[in-house]
């Protein structure tokens, strides 16, 4: 059995001097369109209280495109022009719903990259991009399979370049294995499942840490502008990749095999940014990358067939006696194992934790599931829901 998804496939690839030149020259007009309208944004709203919506902010770019100062932006695509418009749109769309900062400029220091959506293709591990017209190499490592809806390139800082097609296909829904599990996510270990399974944490990443300590103090002693320090400032990025790399693979291995052996999966809803805020923790929760773990099942539990439900942050997992219920208030960090003094039950700290969101989540669940079917049978009935029942569509 299937199920339709969105899934992306990046790949590097090995642009010659005339296509290096080409992005250097996309990368930066799309900045500046970006800039530009922000800029112009900022200013009306000043002055008149007013935004421009995306289709307003695009209408003034072949204005832009014949004026004699800003006439090379005739001379990359078009339309990722536009694209690149429309992520400020979005960003404005999401900060004005209060889900994220306001938008700032972009520098040359910031991600490079630049979004195709039209007329371009993909064929025997080459890419064919339009204004550009030329064959790019791509390293293909596995099938694109499904309809390829738009692509980014980018390049690192390290100046490899990419390029990530967005597409449109199915996943395969895992084999039953009836196995429900609660899921503690720490620092020591990066994940504790109720049943005393642990995911270690990535052992190899303090020998790169380590390296990218010392490249740091290198780099501040180099003087500012000499290429010893441009050099050096490549072997910090170099490092920074490598640790990123590392981090996502054991994230994906991790996340895979969880969702693949288990049914059911609860998790306890963290206030990761709250967390960070504890300059002790930070680097710890910075290096186990909690909230990347918890959006990796909730996509791939969606994308297999499979159940992923969050359990409130309040609810008091690590201090509740999975087998009586007994509360420990004086519970502190520092006890990684405590004994209750109700049932004399010795609990390990995180697989107690994990075990309480087990059966909090299954009885959120079930809850979630009597809610759905009370509200379907007053729907049909010809009674309307309470506004605190949640309404399911009627079936066709």
């Amino acid at each position: 059995m299937t199920k339709p998804c969105l899934k992306a496939f990046k790949f590097r690839i090995y642009p010659n001097k005339v296509e290096r030149t080409f992005f250097a020259r996309q990368f930066g007009c799309n900045r500046f369109a970006f800039n530009y309208m922000l800029e112009h944004n900022n200013t009306l709203y000043k002055e008149e209280k007013k935004h421009l919506g995306y289709f307003e902010m695009t209408a003034l770019l072949p204005a832009l495109k014949k004026q004699e100062q800003t006439k090379w932006l005739a001379e990359v695509n078009a339309q990722s022009l536009q694209l690149a418009v429309k992520d400020l749109d979005t960003a404005f769309k999401r900060f004005f719903d209060k889900k994220s900062e306001r938008p700032t400029f972009k520098t040359k220091h910031d991600r490079q990259c630049f979004k195709v959506a039209q007329d371009f293709k993909f064929e025997n591990g080459k890419l064919w991009l339009p204004k550009l017209k030329t064959w790019i190499k791509v390293k293909v490592s596995r099938e694109v399979i499904g309809k390829i809806l738009y692509l980014h390139i980018s390049k690192t800082v390290t100046g490899k370049y990419y390029v990530s097609f967005t597409v449109s296909g199915t996943n395969e829904t895992f084999a039953p294995t009836g196995k429900s599990i609660g899921l503690d996510l720490g620092i020591k270990d990066a994940a504790i499942l109720s049943d005393g399974t642990r995911y270690e944490n990535i052992k190899t990443l303090s020998k790169f840490e380590k390296k990218l300590k010392y490249a740091q103090r290198q780099l501040s002693k180099k003087q500012k502008g000499s290429k010893a320090k441009e050099r050096q400032r490549r072997k910090v990025a170099i490092l920074h990749e490598k640790i990123k790399h590392l981090r996502h693979d054991h994230i994906e291995k991790l996340t895979t095999d969880i969702i693949k052996n288990n049914d059911k999966i609860f998790c306890e809803d963290l206030a990761v940014k709250n967390m960070v805020k504890n300059h002790k923790l930070a680097k710890s929760l910075s290096d186990v990358s909690l909230g990347s773990i918890g959006a990796k099942l909730e996509y791939k539990a969606e994308w297999h067939g499979r159940v992923f439900l969050k359990v409130g942050r309040f609810f008091p997992s690590s201090k509740t006696c999975s087998s009586c219920g007994w509360i420990k208030e004086d519970l502190t960090l520092k006890d990684r194992a405590w004994t209750c003094q109700l049932c004399d039950s010795h609990h390990d700290r995180d697989i107690n934790a994990a075990k309480n969101i087990l059966a909090e989540g299954l009885k959120k669940l079930k809850d979630l599931s009597v809610c759905g079917a009370h509200s379907d049978n007053k729907q049909k009935q010809g009674e309307t829901p309470s506004l605190e029942e949640p309404m399911t569509p009627e079936k066709p």
